[in-house]
């Protein structure tokens, strides 16, 4: 497998794919290229509804001898994530939340936490969304996320060593688009927030069906 770093896809007429540095050939192109607007098959994206979602994420360094035992997350992802939402049971949980966490579902923001190998904690996160998003990270934000993270766990330290800001394709009709212009194309992406956790699933679906 060859990478080619530096250059766009501009076209993609098979067996010819064009980019801004020359032209390859293939039988047949998986296009996954994360459903930015203005980009290849923009349209379709736009039909679905896609958006983009900007989340901020945390690693912190907890106490000395701190050990996680399997992922964690809050109560907040009870009523964020489908299979828990659909539960008759998660709505009186709303509703409570919407009373004591105002400001942290105004942000979109859930508690998710895991271990690094290095003892740090991987920590998020939150959700805006957007035709085009502010390349800014919100303190408050933050700062919301820490309290939950101190709260659910119990850290007497808690430093924040990296933050970064990502950004992913969203829609609220479909949790992901496969797109078939030809016998010989096919165009993926992830719409529903999970695509870390089910792109390989829906890899292995669409390479079978293809």
């Amino acid at each position: 497998m060859d990478f080619r770093f530096g250059e766009a896809v501009t076209a993609i007429e098979t067996p010819r794919v064009r980019t801004t540095c020359g032209e390859y050939f293939a039988e047949r192109v998986a296009v996954c290229t994360n459903a930015s607007p203005g980009g290849l098959f923009a349209p379709v994206w736009e039909e679905h509804g896609v958006r983009q979602c900007q989340l901020q994420m945390l690693r912190v360094r907890p106490q000395p001898g701190f050990e996680l035992q399997g992922s964690v997350m809050g109560d907040l992802s009870l009523i964020r994530y489908e299979g828990y939402a659909a539960l008759s049971a998660s709505q009186a949980l709303k509703v409570q939340l919407q009373q004591e966490e105002a400001a942290s579902l105004e942000h979109g923001i859930h508690l998710i936490v895991v271990q690094s190998a290095d003892g740090t904690l991987v920590v998020g996160d939150s959700h805006h969304y957007g035709a085009a998003m502010q390349p800014f990270a919100s303190d408050e934000v933050d700062a919301l996320i820490l309290r939950h993270l101190r709260e659910t766990l119990h850290l007497t330290q808690a430093q924040v060593v990296e933050r970064w800001v990502g950004q992913y394709p969203s829609s609220s009709a479909v949790p992901c688009i496969v797109h078939a212009p030809s016998d010989s194309v096919r165009a993926v992406t992830v719409t529903g927030g999970s695509g870390a956790s089910t792109a390989l699933g829906l890899a292995e679906e669409v390479f079978a069906d293809w």
